[in-house]
């Protein structure tokens, strides 16, 4: 449509360039004409095809302008949209990163759970003698420690080795775990859960001498919030 409407003014232009020769000395009369009026009949179209020269000169800015603005809108319209596309990309990142967090919690806590089964079972096969076993471990090793009988007390501390072990091997398995530091807290909170304030007690207690397992109780009891206090209510100094 724009070439057609092109043509069509250059074709008019052309067209009143070619009248001009042939109407002007009719209006004039050719032989009362001298040569320097006959070639000043011109100006008239100079002047008309500057006019339409500055006619399209104003056409072409207008133009420019429009398409300008229709670029600067397009422009906006893709930056908006190019927000909106960082926006959903975060979004499905930070999705993608919950569920990944979600999915290696679910992992570790089923394997903290089967965990928690053996310390369970380690637990039921102490015995010290044919009348204190399980449990009732724990609370004989406190009674003795509140009577200062730490010998006594070394008599029965192989009977713990196995159990010991299983529970550290647990702190050790929720501090090394890929999970953020709230994540640790509810696992370490669900092991407290499962241990008994005698079991904990005789725990810190027997691994006293130990710098490595006192440093993995600490940072048990910071993911729990375990006061000092209800560690060491039963005698047991920390």
């Amino acid at each position: 449509m724009k070439k057609r409407y092109i043509v069509l003014v250059v074709m008019l232009i052309v067209g009143l360039w070619l009248c001009s020769w042939y109407f002007i000395p009719k209006w004039y009369g050719k032989e009362g004409l001298e040569a320097g009026t006959f070639g000043d009949m011109f100006g008239a179209v100079n002047a008309l095809f500057s006019g339409l020269a500055f006619a399209g000169l104003i056409y072409t800015i207008a133009v420019q302008r429009q398409e300008l603005s229709l670029q600067r809108k397009s422009i906006e319209m893709q930056t908006e949209e190019l927000k909106m596309q960082r926006e959903e990309t975060a979004r499905s990142a930070n999705e993608l990163e919950e569920q990944r967090k979600l999915m290696n919690f679910q992992i570790v806590l089923s394997t903290l759970n089967g965990m928690l089964a053996v310390k369970k079972d380690s637990i039921d096969n102490l015995a010290i003698n044919q009348s204190t076993k399980g449990v009732a471990t724990f609370n004989h090793i406190i009674n003795l420690k509140k009577r200062s009988l730490e010998t006594e007390i070394e008599k029965y501390r192989f009977h713990f080795n196995y159990f010991l072990s299983v529970y550290f091997d647990i702190i050790e398995y929720i501090i090394n775990s890929e999970l953020d530091d709230d994540q640790k807290k509810d696992l370490f909170n669900l092991l407290i859960t499962h241990s008994g304030s005698d079991e904990v007690a005789v725990v810190q207690f027997l691994s006293e001498n130990n710098q490595h397992r006192l440093l993995l109780l600490y940072a048990a009891q910071i993911g729990t919030k375990i006061k000092q206090r209800e560690l060491s209510k039963n005698g047991v100094s920390i």
